[in-house]
């Protein structure tokens, strides 16, 4: 046993929730200066202003806390995280003209390793851990997105691979008839839910977020395939 505590503190009870703001000096210095990077590097600032401040949100509202009691609260904090924020941003960058299929398995990677079990635990004792698990899935995040954005007549099946391993591990811990996660079997209670009742949560959200977003993408690229041999045609 150590004297750890997780960077978004102590797993909440529901009466002190709403007080657990976090205001972590390095977590402030943190978001200041990828403003001022972002600001500099960006087309479209007020995109990546906007992404950005969707982004501290997540970190400093009490969904931090809640994410150290509630499995589906840490993956709420992440489906926004990636498929709202990351979208935002990559429309404020320029866009990264390489092939999407690479980011989307290194986003399925990440995304599968950091839900397992003991990394995702890991998370919950290192400090340096827990910003690696969130700076990889964003940054991964981004750069699909970014590559989508440049190209995305080329993009279908990255996108569809996207959307189905997402889907494929929303179903996984659905349907899984063990917790994943023995951290929650003590603090999801306090919320009158059952760990397992949690993760069941957790992948319902994920289920329909992450189908929902990465469906229309794939519509909105097959409608745009379709449409590309008339532009052709009529040049």
């Amino acid at each position: 046993m150590t004297d750890y505590t997780p960077f978004c503190g102590a797993p909440p009870v529901p009466d002190e929730l709403w007080s657990r703001w976090t205001f972590d000096p390095v977590l402030l210095a943190g978001l200041a200066v990828a403003l001022a990077l972002g600001w500099y590097g960006a087309q479209r600032r007020g995109r990546f202003v906007t992404g950005w401040g969707i982004a501290a949100l997540l970190f400093i509202s009490p969904l931090c806390a809640a994410s150290m009691a509630l499995f589906s609260a840490r993956v709420a904090q992440h489906i926004l995280l990636t498929l709202l924020v990351a979208p935002i941003i990559a429309a404020a960058l320029r866009p990264v003209r390489l092939p999407a299929l690479p980011f989307a398995v290194l986003f399925a990677a990440l995304f599968w390793a950091w839900h397992a079990p003991a990394p995702y635990i890991a998370t919950l004792q290192s400090d340096f851990i827990y910003w690696s698990m969130h700076l990889s899935l964003l940054g991964s995040a981004i750069l699909l997105f970014a590559t989508l954005r440049a190209a995305p007549e080329k993009g279908l099946t990255a996108a569809a691979f996207t959307g189905a391993q997402l889907t494929l591990y929303a179903m996984i811990i659905t349907l899984s008839p063990g917790v994943w996660h023995p951290w929650h079997f003590a603090t999801a209670p306090a919320f009158g839910i059952s760990a397992l009742a949690d993760q069941q949560l957790a992948g319902g959200l994920m289920w329909v977020a992450g189908g929902a977003l990465f469906m229309s993408i794939i519509a909105l690229m097959a409608h745009r395939f379709v449409r590309e041999p008339d532009r052709s045609a009529q040049r």
